[in-house]
């Protein structure tokens, strides 16, 4: 199956370095899945909110990493750039935000689908 979002060759490469473990990398996807909307919700919520900034920098970070790690790599790139230019800005802008958003509900549902994928093919 083609993904647009992420690099579903990904996964197979993350068990390997899980010493195998499938489970572990199956947890890590559904664990970055729940993840995602508090995430979001963080980014977001420090668009006018100025005491929220240095904790949407902290869930930038986070999700840049973490969806690397998972192939989402159209995610990690938006979770930097977004990164840097709040950072630049002192802000969040809302465009960057509503992008990241966009890219992330996109890359979750086909993280969702692969990782379904596995959990058949286990």
């Amino acid at each position: 199956m083609s993904y647009e979002h992420i690099d579903a060759a990904r996964m197979p490469a993350l068990v390997r370095e899980l010493a195998g473990d499938r489970a572990a990398c199956l947890r890590f996807v559904d664990d970055f899945l729940r993840s995602w909307e508090p995430r979001r919700t963080r980014v977001l919520d420090a668009v006018d909110a100025r005491d929220a900034f240095e904790d949407a920098l902290a869930a930038l970070l986070t999700l840049a990493t973490s969806s690397a790690m998972l192939g989402a790599h159209n995610l990690s790139a938006a979770a930097r750039e977004l990164h840097g230019e709040a950072q630049r800005l002192g802000n969040v802008p809302l465009r960057g935000a509503d992008r990241l958003a966009r890219i992330g509900a996109a890359s979750c549902a086909e993280l969702r689908r692969a990782a379904d994928g596995w959990r058949v093919a286990s």
